[in-house]
């Protein structure tokens, strides 16, 4: 395997930077979706390898244990969405295989059950940190494949962008490429 040299990208003033970026996009679609998902016959699942991501949501279950009858119990009540935190991040790679399978398993029993179609959304570190794609493939086998995978290295709450293809950590008033922050040294996920 052939080792790439580390590029060295350019930290950004953070206010110039952001203020450089086309705007958002124009139309509020939360209500669109609430009732889009509402009427629907679907159940969508996240599952979150880590408690950071859950720390944003709101209004919506955050299961912190996946037990047949706590899985059961959410697709009872016909909650249209909710969070399952794994934790996986901190698991060896053959123990998040093996959390990813039977949480799946375990949602694809109690959809069926419920006549319920299940969307499952596999939500990781914005950092680009974790068991990636070893999760996602657990998932598509388990369920019988996968529509697609959208990777989107971007949590404006934690200070990351992706900026001309370069992901950015916010650091008081600068921008700091990922792979030249503490991210980049993590002892299990390290990146350059």
């Amino acid at each position: 395997m052939t080792t790439l040299p580390a590029c060295t990208y350019p930290i950004l003033d953070k206010e110039e930077a952001l203020s450089s970026l086309p705007p958002e996009y124009g139309t509020d679609l939360m209500s669109t979706i609430a009732s889009r998902v509402a009427s629907d016959d679907q159940t969508i699942v996240a599952l979150d390898d880590d408690p950071t991501g859950t720390q944003t949501v709101y209004d919506l279950p955050v299961l912190t244990e996946w037990s047949e009858a706590t899985i059961d119990a959410e697709f009872a009540r016909g909650t249209p969405a909710f969070y399952v935190m794994t934790n996986s991040r901190s698991l060896n790679p053959d123990e998040a295989a093996d959390v990813n399978k039977v949480i799946a398993q375990r949602l694809l029993k109690a959809a069926q059950k419920y006549e319920r179609r299940l969307s499952l959304i596999s939500r990781s570190d914005s950092t680009l940190r974790g068991h990636y794609p070893l999760e996602i493939d657990v998932l598509a086998d388990t369920l019988g494949g996968a529509d697609g995978q959208i990777i989107i290295p971007f949590f404006a709450e934690g200070g990351r962008w992706t900026i001309n293809d370069v992901h950015y950590v916010a650091e008081g008033d600068k921008l700091i490429p990922a792979a030249q922050t503490p991210f980049a040294r993590d002892a299990a996920f390290g990146f350059t």
